[in-house]
C-alpha cells in the first residue's frame, strides 16, 4: 500500500546527541604526556645518577690507590736510602756515631711504614722489627747488628716489591672498571635518549594522526551538512574539545533536520488548510446551488408517492420512476450534505468527534479523486465506538494520506483493486485500519516507512513526509500508528487512538 513518504517524529528529542563525553581535554592530554615525560626523565636521571655514583666511586678508588702508590714509592725510596746508609756504615770504625745515624734513618722508615695503608699488617710487623733494631743499635752498636739490619732491610724491600705489584694490579683493575662503567654509561645514555625521542615521536605521531583524521571527518561532515546531508550522526570517537565539536556538529545536523521537518510540516499543513478551504468553498457553493432544486424535487416526489398511496392509480412504470426520482434525489442531498460537512472549517483544538461519521465523509469526498477510479473503496465500521477527544482535522488529514498512499500503491494493479477502511475498539483504544490488496511493503523498507524523507515513490511523486506527518499529528492526540505488510499480499496501516476515559485514568 505505501510507497510513501515517511518521517521520524520531528519533535523527537536529540538527547543521545547532546551527551557530553568530555572527560579529557587537549590541555589535560598535554599535561599527562608532560607528566609521563617528567616521570621518564626522573627515572632516567635516577638510573644515570646511580651509574655516575658507580663511576665516581671508581674515580675515588683510583685516587685512593694512586695516593697509596705514591706513599708506597716514598716508602720504597726511604728503605732504599736506609740500605745505602747501612752499606755505607757497615765498615765504620765509629760505631756509636754510625749507630746514631742509622737509628735516625730507621726512625724515618718506621714513620713511613706506620703511615702506609696495609690491611695485611705486614708493614706494621716490619715497623716493629725496625724499631727494635733502632733500640739495639743505640744500646749496643756492632758490625754484626748492622749486618742483620742489612738483611732485614733487604727482606723489607722484597715485601715492599710484592705490595707494590699488588697495588699496581689493583690500580689496573679499578681503571678497567672505570672504563667499563664509563662506556656502559655512555651507551645507556644514548639508548635512553633515543628511546625517549622515539616514545615522544610515537605518541605525537599517533596523537596528530588521530587528530588530523578526526578533524578531516568533522570538516567533511560539516560540508556534507551544508550540501543537505541529514543521515546518521557523526560517530563521536573522542572525549576532548574535538569530541565536543563532533557533538556540536551532530546537534547542528539534528537541529537543522528538525527545523526543516517542522518547516515542511508547516508547509504541508498550510497547503492542507488552503486546499481544504478551497474544497470547502467549492462544496459549499455546490451544496447551495443544488439543495433548493433538490428540495423541490424531493417534495414533488413525496407528493406523488402520497397520491399513489392514497388510492390514485398509477402505472408500474410511473411508480418506478417516482421511487427512482426520490431515491436519487435523497442520494444527491446526502452527498451535498457530506461535502458541506467536509468543507467546514474545523477547530485545531481537541473536541469530541464521531470517528465513523468522519470516516464516511472523508471516504465520500476522497472517492471523487481520479486515483480512485477502478478502486473499490469499502467501509467496515463498528457500531459501538465511543466519542474520541482529538483534533478532527488531524484525523481527516491522516486518513486522507493513508487513502491516497493506498490508491498510489494500487496504480497499475491487474485484477480487482480494493481498499477497506475498518474501525474497531478494544479495552483502552479505538482502532482505525486502512488495508489494501496492493504489492505490499518490502521487509527491508517496513522499518523505515516512518523515517524522515524516506519514500519509494518516483522523483516528483512524494516528499517522504506523508507518514511522518501522520505520526506527528497522531502523537499530538496521544495516538499511535503501525505499518504491517506481507510483501506481494498488500499492506495494512493501523491507527490507535485512546478512549478519553481511559486516558484520564492513566
Amino acid at each position: 500500500m505505501l510507497q510513501s513518504e515517511n518521517h521520524a517524529d520531528v519533535s523527537e528529542p536529540q538527547d543521545s546527541l547532546r551527551v557530553r563525553l568530555r572527560s579529557t581535554s587537549f590541555a589535560r592530554t598535554g599535561s599527562r604526556v608532560l607528566a609521563g615525560l617528567v616521570v621518564y626523565l626522573v627515572l632516567t636521571t635516577a638510573f644515570i645518577g646511580w651509574e655516575r655514583r658507580q663511576l665516581f666511586n671508581a674515580v675515588a678508588e683510583i685516587e685512593r690507590i694512586h695516593l697509596h702508590e705514591e706513599n708506597q714509592h716514598a716508602l720504597n725510596f726511604s728503605v732504599s736510602h736506609a740500605i745505602l746508609e747501612v752499606n755505607e756504615h757497615s765498615d765504620t770504625e765509629n760505631l756509636k756515631r754510625s749507630a746514631e745515624l742509622l737509628a735516625l734513618e730507621l726512625d724515618t722508615v718506621v714513620s713511613r711504614l706506620n703511615m702506609a695503608n696495609d690491611p695485611t699488617g705486614e708493614l706494621a710487623t716490619e715497623a716493629a722489627k725496625l724499631t727494635r733494631f733502632s733500640a739495639r743499635l743505640q744500646n749496643m752498636p756492632s758490625h754484626a747488628l748492622i749486618g742483620e739490619l742489612r738483611e732485614s732491610l733487604h727482606q723489607l724491600v722484597l715485601t715492599l716489591d710484592r705490595l707494590t705489584v699488588g697495588i699496581h694490579s689493583q690500580k689496573q683493575g679499578v681503571s678497567s672498571d672505570y672504563r667499563t662503567i664509563f662506556h656502559r654509561m655512555t651507551i645507556e645514555l644514548f639508548v635512553l635518549m633515543a628511546l625517549g625521542v622515539a616514545i615522544l615521536a610515537g605518541i605525537s605521531g599517533l596523537f596528530f594522526r588521530d587528530l588530523s583524521r578526526d578533524i578531516g571527518a568533522v570538516m567533511q561532515r560539516a560540508g556534507e551538512i551544508v550540501r543537505g546531508y541529514r543521515g546518521e550522526p557523526l560517530v563521536v570517537t573522542r572525549a576532548d574539545e574535538l569530541g565536543d565539536l563532533m557533538v556540536a556538529v551532530n546537534e547542528m545536523e539534528a537541529e537543522l533536520k528538525s527545523r526543516e521537518a517542522q518547516l515542511e510540516l508547516g508547509r504541508q499543513q498550510r497547503f492542507h488548510t488552503e486546499k481544504m478551504a478551497a474544497v470547502g468553498s467549492l462544496a459549499a457553493a455546490v451544496a447551495h446551488e443544488i439543495n433548493n432544486p433538490l428540495a423541490a424535487i424531493v417534495g414533488l416526489a413525496e407528493d406523488m408517492v402520497s397520491q399513489r398511496d392514497g388510492g390514485g392509480h398509477r402505472g408500474r412504470r410511473a411508480d418506478d420512476q417516482i421511487d427512482l426520482i426520490l431515491d436519487q434525489a435523497r442520494r444527491v442531498m446526502t452527498i451535498s450534505r457530506q461535502l458541506g460537512e467536509f468543507s467546514l472549517q474545523r477547530p485545531l483544538e481537541p473536541t469530541f468527534i464521531d470517528l465513523n461519521s468522519l470516516v464516511k465523509s472523508t471516504c465520500t469526498f476522497i472517492s471523487f479523486d481520479k486515483r480512485f477510479r477502478g478502486v473499490t473503496l469499502s467501509q467496515d465500521l463498528a457500531a459501538d465506538l465511543p466519542a474520541l477527544f482529538v483534533v478532527s482535522d488531524h484525523i481527516v488529514q491522516v486518513l486522507m494520506n493513508l487513502l491516497i498512499n493506498a490508491a498510489d500503491a494500487l496504480e497499475g494493479k491487474e485484477g480487482a483493486a480494493e481498499i477497506i477502511v475498518r474501525t474497531r475498539r478494544d479495552e483502552v483504544s479505538v482502532l482505525l485500519t486502512v488495508e489494501d490488496n496492493g504489492p505490499g511493503i518490502a521487509s527491508e523498507h517496513l522499518g523505515k516507512v516512518f523515517d524522515t524523507h524516506f519514500t519509494t515513490k518516483p522523483p516528483g511523486r512524494g516528499s517522504g513526509l506523508g507518514l511522518s506527518v501522520c505520526r506527528s499529528l497522531l502523537q499530538e492526540d496521544g495516538g499511535e500508528i503501525v505499518a504491517e505488510s506481507v510483501y506481494g499480499r498488500g499492506a495494512s496501516i493501523r491507527v490507535k487512538l485512546p478512549i478519553p476515559d481511559q486516558t484520564e485514568e492513566r
